[in-house]
Formats: C-alpha cells, sequence, structure tokens
C-alpha cells in the first residue's frame, strides 16, 4: 500500500521464541548480564543496611542433581530476589554435606570395604564429594541461582568448619547435653552403623517369619479353680464341661516377628489392665495362659480352636516364673508393664533388654543383662550359642532359632507375616535394636527450650509449627555417633583399662588447632601422642574410632556460616527445606542452636513437599517416570521428545506449585510452564516494540488519559497490591497466577483495542501517548512481578528495553503509589461503566461467531436511564471529529446508543444490535470509516496532513 510507510508498525529486537537455542540463549544472557557477579556486587553496592539472611540446608554431594534439587534452590532464589528488588542485602552462602554413608556406598566398591585402610577410605570419599559438587554446582550455577559460587561455599569437609564443629560438640558436652551411654540403638547391618531415627525408613510390604512360641510356668498359679469361679469380681466367664487338672502343664504363649531375639530374651511382661484366661485347644494338648481379648487372634492366626475354662485378673501373674524356651536350665521372671496390651500378639510379651527400647528400659529398672549377642554385621557373635554362631539374625539366624524352638517342642506355630518394618534408608535393607555405647545428645534436657524457641518461629505453612513440635516430642534421644570412617571424627580417647574418656579443654584445643591446620585426616594418619597434649601418656589411651552422625555436621552449620564475617548475627532469617527435614536439619540445627546459644537459629521456616511423578507415584528409574532436570534445561538427546525448555521454564513450574504439598512434574507439565513463560515474553514484546522512540517525558498523566487507559490503569495498580502481597506472603503460585491473568487480559483485550491508535493515530498525539503511558507502566509492572522467578527472560528485556535510562530489573520492585485511588474516587462510576463497556464488547464478540469486528455497524439500546446517560455523555467523547472511544473498545465500524427497549436484550437493562456498515475501508488504517472506496478517513487525513513521509 501506497500508505504503509505512514504506518508506526512495532519495532524491536527482542526475539519471538527461541526454542531449541533457548539454552545457549540463556547461558549468554548470564555471560553478559553478569550472573556470575551479581551477589558480591549487591553487598558492595546496596545502599541500605537492611540484611536478608537465607541459611542453605546442604544437599548431599552424592550423586546428580535431581527435581528434588531444583525445587529447593529455585525456592530460595526467587525469595533471594525478591528480598534484593526490596532493597535488602542478600547473604547466602550455598553448602554441601560432604561426609557419611551415602557418598561411602558412591565412592567405594562392595568389596574394597575390607581392604581398603581408613585413609584409603576417605581419601576415594573426598575425591567423589569433590567431582560430585562440581556437577552439582554447575547445574545451580545454570538455573540462575545467585550465589558466590567461587568463592562463597561452605563445605563440611573444610578444615575451619570441622575446627568449629568440634568446638560446638565439645560446649554441649561442658553443658551436660551430650554424653555416652550403653543404650538401644538403631543398627544397620548392611552400614554396620548406629542410624538415627530420621535416617530410617519403612517398607510396608516386609514378611517377616513370626512364631507363637510357649514358655512352660514352672511356678504355680495361687488359686483354684474353685476360688475363681466364686469371685464374681475376678471371674469373666467359665466352662463347666472343661476342668482343671492340677497335673496339666501350663504354657506362657508368647508372640513375636523376630524369633531371632529369643536367645537374648530376659522376662515375660503382661499388663495390669488386661484379663488374662486359660485355655486348650479343642483338639486336646496343654493349657496356654494368654489375654482373653487376644484368643480369638490366635485362633485365626494358628487354626486352633480355643476353649477357655478360667479367666483372672493379671495380678495373679505377678511374681510367676517361667522355663526359658531354648535353654530350659534358665528360668525367666513375669513382671507388669504399661506397653504391653491386646491390639495383636497374645497380651504377654517377651523382653529382649539387648534389643528392643522398651526392653531396654525395663533391663535397667530390674537390672537385667543388657548384653547383645549379635555383631554389627548382624550376626550371631562369640558369646552366643555355638549352633547360632556366624549366622545371620534375619536369614539363618532365626532358622536355627526355630529349629532349636521346635526340637524343644516350645514352639506352637510359624507363619509369615507381612508388616511395616524399618529399613537403612540408604541400603533399603532391614535394621534391628541394638544396645550399643554411644554418643548422644540429651535432646529431653533440650526439650523445653526448643519448644520455648518454636513458639517464636514463623512457618510457612502455618501447620508446620506444629509438625516440627510433634516430631520434637518424637526424639527421645539423638544418637550422634556413627561407626564408619568418612567423617569428622568424635575427638574422644578411652582409657586401655578403665574405659574411662578423655576429653578436656587442653585435649579439645589441641586437636582443633591441629584440624584447623591440617584437616581431620590427622586422626586416622598420626599416631596419637601427636594428637594428645604433651603432659598426657599416650601409651595409656586409644582414640575412638566413631565418627558424628551427618545430621550432626549440619545441624552446628549456623555456627560456622552465621557468625563472622559481615554477617554478625547467628540466627537466619530463612530456612527453606523440604517436609522431611522436619525430623532432620531443622531439628539438629534446633537442638545444637538452643544448647549453645539459647535461640533457634532461624525466624521463619518454609516447608516444602516432595517431587512425585504426574500420577503422583515416587520417581523412579524402573518405573522410567523420572524427570531430569538437566534435560528440561537443556533438552534430550531426541528433540522431538525432550525440547530444551530453559532454566526459566523450570523456574516458572517451581514458582507456580502449590509447594506445601507434594508437587507433580512431567513432560507435559513442563510444557505447559515453558509456555506461560513464552505467554510472559510474547506480552512483553508487544509492549516494548511498541514502546520505541517513547520517553519518561511523554508519560500523560492519569486523569488526562482515555477511560479504557484510565481503567487499565487501575487494573494495573490493583495488580501491583496484589502481587506484592503473594510475594510478601511467600505465595509464589499466588504470584504466578496473577502475572497470567494480567497477560491474559492486557493481551486478548486491551492490546486488541489500542493497536489501531498505535500504529494509526498522530505520532506524538495525545490519544497515542494515552495508550503507550498504560504499558510502560504495564511493562514496568510485568516485568517486576517476574523478576525473581524470571531472571534470564527479564535481564533479556532489559538489553531490548527501548526506554533508556530507565532501569527496570535489579534496582527496585513494584512502586505501590495510592495516588491513582485518588484520581478514580474524582470519578467513581468509571469502573462500572468501563466493566459494563467491556460486557458489551464481549456480547458483541459472541454474537459475531469469529467474524471480523470492523465491518459491522453496532447499536446498543437501554431502557435504564442511568446507562444511557453514562454511555452517551461520558463515553461517547469525540476524540476527533468522527471516532468515538466506544468504536475503539468495540472495534466496529460505526456505534450509536439509543434509548429504547432492545428487540432482543441480553440483560433485563441492556441489548445490541450489529448489522453491515455502508461504510467503505480507508485504505491507510483499513478502518470502514469513509464513504465511498479509495477515499482517506478524517483521522488518517489529519495524520497525512501533519507532514509525515514528506
Amino acid at each position: 500500500s501506497v500508505y504503509s510507510s505512514t504506518v508506526l508498525v512495532p519495532k524491536t529486537k527482542f526475539p519471538v521464541k527461541i526454542g531449541n537455542k533457548t539454552s545457549e540463549h540463556e547461558i549468554e544472557i548470564q555471560s553478559i548480564c553478569g550472573f556470575k557477579d551479581l551477589y558480591n556486587w549487591q553487598l558492595k553496592n546496596g545502599a541500605s543496611d537492611k540484611v536478608f539472611t537465607l541459611h542453605d540446608g546442604p544437599p548431599y554431594a552424592n550423586g546428580d542433581v535431581h527435581v528434588g534439587h531444583a525445587l529447593n534452590k529455585i525456592l530460595k532464589d526467587i525469595t533471594n530476589r525478591y528480598k534484593l528488588l526490596r532493597g535488602f542485602k542478600i547473604h547466602y552462602k550455598p553448602g554441601w554435606d560432604c561426609h557419611g554413608l551415602p557418598i561411602e556406598i558412591k565412592a567405594i566398591k562392595t568389596n574394597e570395604f575390607n581392604t581398603l585402610t581408613p585413609p584409603e577410605i576417605r581419601k576415594k570419599s573426598k575425591l567423589f564429594a569433590e567431582e560430585t559438587i562440581k556437577v552439582q554446582k554447575k547445574a545451580f550455577e545454570r538455573w540462575g541461582i545467585m550465589a558466590d559460587w567461587e568463592n562463597g561455599c561452605y563445605y563440611t569437609f573444610d578444615k575451619s568448619y570441622q575446627a568449629k564443629e568440634l568446638t560446638s560438640f565439645y560446649n554441649l558436652y561442658k553443658e551436660g547435653l551430650i554424653y555416652r551411654d550403653l543404650k538401644p540403638v538403631f543398627w544397620s547391618p548392611s552400614s554396620g552403623t548406629a542410624l538415627a531415627e530420621s535416617e530410617l525408613e519403612y517398607n510396608a510390604d516386609h514378611v517377616s517369619r513370626s512364631v507363637y512360641v510357649s514358655f512352660p510356668l514352672k511356678s504355680s498359679l495361687p488359686f483354684t479353680v474353685d476360688d475363681v469361679i466364686s469371685s464374681s469380681d475376678n471371674v469373666i466367664s467359665s466352662s463347666d464341661d472343661v476342668t482343671s487338672s492340677s497335673d496339666d502343664v501350663i504354657n506362657v504363649l508368647v508372640w513375636t516377628t523376630q524369633p531371632w531375639t529369643f536367645p537374648a530374651n530376659q522376662a515375660l511382661c503382661y499388663s495390669a489392665n488386661i484379663k488374662y484366661c486359660l485355655a486348650r485347644p479343642s483338639n486336646g494338648g496343654c493349657i496356654y495362659l494368654m489375654a482373653l481379648d487376644c484368643v480369638n487372634g490366635v485362633s485365626r492366626r494358628t487354626g486352633f480352636q480355643f476353649q477357655v475354662f478360667q479367666t483372672f485378673d493379671a495380678k495373679y501373674l505377678e511374681g510367676l516364673v517361667c522355663g526359658h524356651p531354648m535353654y530350659f536350665e534358665r528360668t525367666v521372671g513375669m513382671i507388669s508393664s504399661d506397653h504391653t496390651n491386646t491390639s495383636k500378639g497374645t497380651g504377654i510379651v517377651h523382653i529382649a533388654p539387648a534389643h528392643g527400647v522398651e526392653d531396654f528400659g525395663i533391663g535397667q529398672k530390674h537390672n537385667f543383662n543388657t548384653e547383645s549377642q549379635v555383631d554389627s554385621g548382624g550376626h550371631f557373635n562369640s558369646k552366643s550359642d555355638e549352633n547360632l554362631r556366624g549366622k545371620f539374625i534375619f536369614t539363618k539366624g532365626n532358622e536355627a532359632v526355630i529349629d532349636i524352638l521346635e526340637h524343644n517342642k516350645t514352639l506352637v506355630h510359624q507363619h509369615d507375616y507381612k508388616h511395616n518394618y524399618p529399613c537403612d534408608w540408604r541400603t533399603k535393607q532391614p535394621i534391628f535394636v541394638q544396645t550399643s555405647r554411644q554418643w548422644f545428645v540429651d535432646t529431653e534436657s533440650l526439650r523445653s527450650k526448643a519448644e520455648a524457641a518454636i513458639q517464636d518461629i514463623k512457618t510457612y505453612p502455618d501447620s508446620g509449627k506444629l509438625a516440627l513440635l510433634n516430631r520434637l516430642h518424637l526424639r527421645t534421644y539423638w544418637c550422634i555417633s556413627r561407626q564408619r570412617t568418612w567423617g569428622v571424627p568424635i575427638p574422644v580417647c578411652y582409657h586401655k583399662e578403665t574405659g574411662e574418656v578423655l576429653m578436656n579443654q587442653s585435649t579439645i584445643d589441641h586437636v582443633v588447632g591441629l584440624v584447623s591446620n591440617h584437616g581431620s585426616d590427622i586422626w586416622w594418619e598420626w599416631p596419637l601422642n601427636d594428637l594428645l597434649p604433651a603432659d598426657i601418656d599416650a601409651d595409656m589411651y586409644e582414640r575412638g574410632t566413631d565418627i558424628f552422625d551427618i545430621w550432626f555436621d549440619s545441624g552446628v552449620s549456623w555456627n560456622s556460616v552465621l557468625s563472622g564475617g559481615s554477617n554478625a548475627s547467628t540466627q537466619a532469617d530463612f530456612y527453606i527445606e523440604g517436609k522431611d527435614q522436619l525430623g532432620g536439619w531443622f531439628q539438629s540445627s534446633l537442638l545444637t542452636s538452643v544448647g549453645l546459644q539459647g535461640n533457634s537459629p532461624y525466624r521463619n521456616l518454609m516447608i516444602h513437599g516432595f517431587t512425585l511423578a504426574a500420577d503422583g507415584q515416587k520417581m523412579s528409574k524402573s518405573l522410567g517416570n523420572v524427570v531430569d532436570p538437566m534435560v528440561i534445561t537443556d533438552g534430550g538427546k531426541n528433540r522431538q521428545k525432550h525440547p530444551v525448555l530453559g532454566a526459566d521454564a523450570l523456574r516458572w513450574w517451581v514458582a507456580e506449585s502449590n509447594i506445601h504439598q507434594d508437587i507433580h512434574i512431567s513432560d507435559a507439565i513442563m510444557r505447559s510452564a515453558a509456555e506461560s513463560v513464552q505467554k510472559v515474553r510474547n506480552s512483553l514484546r508487544f509492549m516494548m516494540s511498541n514502546l520505541n522512540e517513547f520517553n519518561d517525558s511523554m508519560l500523560v498523566p492519569m486523569d488526562s488519559m482515555l477511560h479504557i487507559d484510565r481503567y487499565f490503569m487501575g487494573e494495573i495498580n490493583n495488580f501491583k497490591e496484589q502481587v506484592t502481597d503473594a510475594y510478601e506472603g511467600y505465595e509464589y503460585s499466588r504470584a504466578t497466577r496473577l502475572c497470567l491473568k494480567l497477560i491474559k487480559k492486557l493481551s486478548n483485550v486491551y492490546f486488541s483495542i489500542i493497536k489501531d491508535r498505535l500504529y494509526c493515530d498522530e505520532k506524538n498525539g495525545i490519544r497515542r501517548a494515552s495508550c503507550q503511558s498504560v504499558l510502560y507502566y504495564a511493562m514496568d509492572a510485568v516485568v517486576k512481578s517476574v523478576a525473581p522467578v524470571l531472571p534470564h527472560l527479564v535481564e533479556e528485556t532489559s538489553l531490548y528495553n527501548p526506554i533508556h535510562g530507565n532501569v527496570m530489573v535489579v534496582h527496585g520492585f513494584l512502586n505501590l503509589d495510592g495516588s491513582w485511588k485518588t484520581t478514580h474516587q474524582t470519578c467513581p462510576d468509571l469502573l462500572s461503566l468501563m466493566d459494563l463497556v467491556l460486557q458489551i464488547r464481549d456480547a458483541f464478540n459472541l454474537a459475531l461467531c469469529g467474524k471480523q469486528s470492523i465491518i459491522y455497524d453496532v447499536t446498543i439500546s437501554t431502557v435504564d436511564q442511568g446507562i444511557l446517560n453514562s454511555l452517551q455523555v461520558r463515553c461517547q467523547i469525540e476524540q476527533t471529529s468522527i471516532e468515538s472511544e466506544l468504536c475503539d473498545i468495540l472495534l466496529c465500524a460505526q456505534c450509536s446508543v439509543i434509548g429504547e427497549t432492545p428487540s432482543q436484550p441480553l440483560t433485563p437493562s441492556w441489548g445490541i444490535s450489529i448489522t453491515h456498515t455502508k461504510s467503505h475501508k480507508c485504505p491507510r488504517c483499513r478502518r470502514y470509516k469513509v464513504d465511498s472506496n479509495g477515499e482517506v478517513c478524517g483521522r488518517c487525513i489529519i495524520v497525512l496532513a501533519d507532514g509525515w513521509n514528506q
């Protein structure tokens, strides 16, 4: 067209779509825009003295990154970037948990554990951890996580970190909050070490070989049948056709899922609150003593039909003695215990103090033998029966015990029993309870202080506080010693003869000084006399071989990371981790901090869920449902199946998810996230392309704008208030929803309405400047509201931003200026008026059924005088001699408003009718506004007459 050069077409070099080059594109943006320098830059250049400290919970350095890493790190980065935009200086030091079994398992081949020396194991483990850290760090940088990745990270194998950990340990020990004792602990034979409760997983499909076993009663019951029957208070039931004989052997019936524990049996427990009975199988045989309420359950399990002929109170069991089912020369007593119940079994529990938490407590109370006959690998040791020695308790050991019981005719019944059973979280193999001498944190002494500290913490969600309290109450004690090699040594020695612990300020200061300079490898490599002060005779002692639990390693990280340097506080503003850390890092950090400094190490906790496959299943390679975050960002081998979606798409998925629940992810979900990012890109591109040659001096005051522009200014300002509120509440999913809602309304409604003004009005006319001003403010709102989530897109936007001198990115969040409300108050009916006009627009578009709107004339008819006045007086203000604002909004040829009842009203008060326009198309603006073909419309004549294209 001859007029093409006179139309103000959008201009920008900002790319429409990146596609499979997104990965290279984002990496280039990171380089150009100085992503690596941002963290240190903000510390040096931030004018504010406000500080926001987010302490990073260290991930394990034991493998490639997974989507759980992405969820966690990106959540932290969104929080940091938002706080940065709000003017805070950010203190964030990423860390890695570098010790423990998870790394040993990956670094050392199974057959090497018995051949490598401790220093060799430690060397291989450290090398593996270092290589893993490089891989993970590269991924975190790829995702745009803001940090000093070169020099600003912490590692639990650092010499300085280990030295501080040793000092923390001794300070807790001095306060009596750490002690060594003989206690039952969870023991993993597959890992050869004690475990904390937080290191257990439960296998619901575990099958145990369970048994009913009889303990022959050696004592006489202190009553006769007649005594019981005559006492109505004691008798529950009796059967006249069954009689008892003093010659009958009474057997106390016991059930267990762990037959291997019978060699360690020391007693039988009953409950004072349970009614017991004597019952005989209907097919004859011996008499069994069990809880009355358990008879039916025993019958179902064994297939025996029992006849109950006596019932009695538990008081008659006090002091009775039974023979041991494996060793008849031994006797075991019957004692009362509150932990006995009738939920399963027989109402009588066999007690092995070496292999049970309640059992151990009873053993301590009654001075029973608590020594275990099982070694660290789960095999019966040299102190056990010669028929059992060397046999693994869960397999051949169990079978050997059952064989002895069967030979002694004390095995009543055996069967497979599927139940929930604890397993080692790393090896997935079953664990058992083992009485062992270990180091413990006295959680009982710390509990009340920890509870008080929790009350001062804000949790997201609110339910997190109660969950943290509940997990605290479940922790009876915390075992912090492990029988492994790769870790920080517990810095104690033991007297060779007495076993007495050697640890005092002098020995600790000496070891801490050595570790600060040489690292903790010296504990395994140096002679003992070098590890102890000169005034101690090293020949009298042997060094301890235990290392710290990795939860203690990371639990004192606050003391190493938050103290010293430019950040003097040892209390972080935020900890953000998964819900599993309620019993893990959240709690270990809390307990050590309360013990050492009397308060919590965090003011706020954000607790997120786990990442699951789209169908809610846990991700596993065997199911083929694992989603690799690096394939999301950088694409897979098959680009058709796994296209490059970019880090911003991954970040958007995190932000839009309901992170306090378990979060689903799949290829389809990620493609949807990428589409949302593309919608933001498209919207920003449209705004930038129509702001070329626009600047701050051209901004139109709100009260001088067109009605529709003023209305959308209200929408933008409402959005700014709502999205700021969402970010302040750390509701990132609400923030993303609000962003998409605004973008949808801008793209589907406002951009369509203003295109004609942008392209065809006078370049510097008030009507064009009015909508450009809205685009200016809208772009600022969108850019800043997505900046914490989409740093690559936002930094890229800054490179193409046509409004020079207006820095929209790093400096500052949204400006909440309330003056727009004052402007709206001068025109109180504007919102309702524009809502009505947009309803009319929707009705018009619906009636078109997809046809072009510009070829129709619209008549709006109403009997409502208020609507009539509003539309005629307020909206139909002539901007030129021809156009009305209503025509612009409806994008129609002509529009008129009449005061009569519509023939087909869409509501009780108004309706529309549409007819093909008789006007012709203007060859410049292509609007149907002229009387004959080839004629230029009045608006375009004015524009052309203004000297364009001369």
